[in-house]
């Protein structure tokens, strides 16, 4: 275990900045993939608090966790969604629409088990993944995708400079909002990168986040809260010019930002989602500080249903242990009390109790074969609402499906 588990960030990690304000404060929690064998084991717990920047609008963590207790052992699995998997050849096409060189070779910064490298890879490009969680690399090896297990840094992309050479494309996704030096990583794909080539960057876009309410993505391994505005100004530093957008459906609503190192003219939907930006007032102090009173007013109401079901039914099941299931639980003080266990696809989390509320955590297929016999779900994980509904038609469920987000509670009869 690493000597120092946290520490308190005084100034922005974007543009260091000490112009910072904290606009959202969700109390102490646990570390929100840091599942448990032992029910009984005593957590540690960190604030988890969002400050803004008023000199360059990023959002953040006022507190920072040390990576290692973080990534070096993960549970999330990429290829267990199916949202994620049809997506990884709609973001193939996308990026290979976006360069005419023939003879590719892709690196993915953060690449998990390689789901996204395996459409380029079945397309004959030359793939290499980087991951820092040792477990998630292997998986990755098995399946036949090249994966060094680092974390993406300057020396790693020397590493694979020197073996492989330069990369046509890069991309991260759902991974800059992890990096506290996120420096660092520009400059280490810079060095990377050729000079016709493309970096792609996904990310959970803050404008979703703010105008549907969800604070459920806010946890310990999410630094940043990213929109355009602060991202295009950290890649300009550094060299790299934003000149196109697309939309992406994971995480509840991510956008894919695309750089190269030569400016090419803006894309007509990068002018709009730009534009949309401004006109929302997304990179405002005072959006942020309206999104944090409506979130103290949903984990009251959020809790008051959950309450008003388990007294009329008793104990029901949740659906999806996630990370983001993590923060609204333990924000809204739902528990072991309210539900019977919670089910996920994820088999690596199967058997382990969920931090904080203390949640035994079922394999989805048992629970789907028994979900007949329940009156009510809770769906935690709302943001693949439409796979999962369709399971719980597929097993005959006949009840009330509780949906916390998007914006507000709502109740589906199947």
């Amino acid at each position: 275990m690493p000597s120092k588990l946290s520490s308190r960030e005084k100034k922005c990690r974007l543009c260091f900045s000490k112009k910072i304000k904290e606009v959202l404060d969700l109390g102490s929690q646990p570390l929100a993939n840091n599942l448990i064998k032992n029910k009984n084991k005593k957590e540690k717990k960190f604030p988890l608090k969002v400050f803004f920047c008023n000199s360059c609008n990023a959002a953040q963590l006022s507190e920072t966790i040390n990576p290692r207790i973080l990534f070096n052992n993960y549970f999330w699995i990429t290829s267990t969604s199916s949202t994620a998997n049809r997506f990884s050849h709609k973001f193939y096409s996308k990026i290979i629409n976006l360069t005419k060189i023939k003879k590719l070779f892709v690196v993915e910064i953060a690449s998990n088990d390689g789901t996204f490298l395996l459409p380029f890879k079945n397309n004959k490009c030359r793939v290499v993944g980087v991951d820092p969680a040792k477990n998630i690399c292997k998986i990755a090896n098995r399946r036949k995708i090249p994966t060094i297990n680092s974390f993406f840094d300057k020396k790693t992309s020397n590493l694979i400079k020197k073996k492989y050479g330069k990369s046509n494309i890069i991309f991260a996704r759902n991974v800059i909002a992890h990096v506290k030096n996120i420096h660092n990583l520009v400059e280490a794909s810079y060095n990377l990168i050729t000079d016709d080539g493309i970096f792609a960057v996904e990310f959970h876009y803050a404008k979703k986040i703010l105008e549907e309410l969800q604070y459920d993505s806010i946890y310990h391994e999410h630094l940043f809260y990213f929109s355009i505005k602060p991202i295009k100004k950290l890649f300009n530093k550094h060299g790299f010019y934003l000149f196109d957008a697309f939309k992406s459906p994971i995480s509840g609503g991510a956008l894919v930002l695309i750089f190269s190192k030569k400016k090419r003219p803006s894309s007509r939907r990068l002018n709009r989602y730009e534009k949309d930006e401004i006109d929302k007032k997304i990179n405002s102090l005072n959006t942020w500080l309206k999104f944090s009173k409506k979130v103290t007013n949903h984990s009251k109401k959020f809790r008051e249903k959950i309450e008003f079901y388990k007294k009329k039914y008793g104990k029901f099941p949740a659906y999806g242990a996630s990370a983001r299931s993590s923060t609204i639980l333990n924000f809204s003080k739902l528990n072991e009390r309210h539900f019977n266990f919670i089910a996920d696809k994820n088999p690596l989390k199967v058997n382990f109790f969920t931090p904080g509320t203390k949640l035994k955590i079922v394999n989805s297929l048992t629970f789907l074969k028994n979900v007949s016999k329940y009156n009510v779900v809770l769906l935690l994980a709302w943001n693949f609402k439409k796979e999962i509904l369709n399971e719980l038609k597929m097993n005959k469920f006949k009840g009330k499906v509780i949906m916390p987000l998007p914006k507000k509670i709502s109740i589906k009869n199947i």
